[in-house]
């Protein structure tokens, strides 16, 4: 346990001081956003990162763990501007996908999310 903390952690460190995207994968979220209206037409990438650096360095921000099958993914979830967004990323640091759930508290109520502490709880 241990070990996948450690990773967890380390992940979330790397995502705070770069933000990584797979290649090519930056633009077809930020896209997805617009279509689905959780970011204005006229959003920029840098725009969509922005978001993402919030969360991540908002200190009441929520961390669980995303499980799928054997692959564990670390995530983090704050309420910026009256809107919570999830931001999810793999035990690498890299960017996996960020958005605002419809019901958060649906969304995060599936049995694949387990909740470990606020970032401040867990001194990240």
């Amino acid at each position: 346990m241990l070990e996948e903390w450690e990773l967890i952690s380390s992940a979330i460190q790397r995502l705070k001081k770069r933000l990584k995207w797979k290649p090519g994968k930056a633009a077809v979220h930020l896209s997805k956003r617009i279509a689905l209206g959780h970011l204005p037409t006229e959003a920029t990438p840098a725009d969509y990162e922005a978001i993402i650096l919030r969360v991540i360095n908002t200190q009441d921000a929520e961390v669980f763990v995303y499980r799928w099958d054997d692959t564990v993914y670390p995530t983090v979830v704050a309420e910026l501007d009256g809107i919570r967004w999830l931001i999810m990323m793999g035990l690498d640091g890299t960017m996996e996908t960020a958005f605002p759930p419809k019901d958060p508290a649906v969304y995060l109520a599936d049995q694949r999310f387990r909740r470990l502490g606020t970032l401040k709880e867990l001194r990240l």
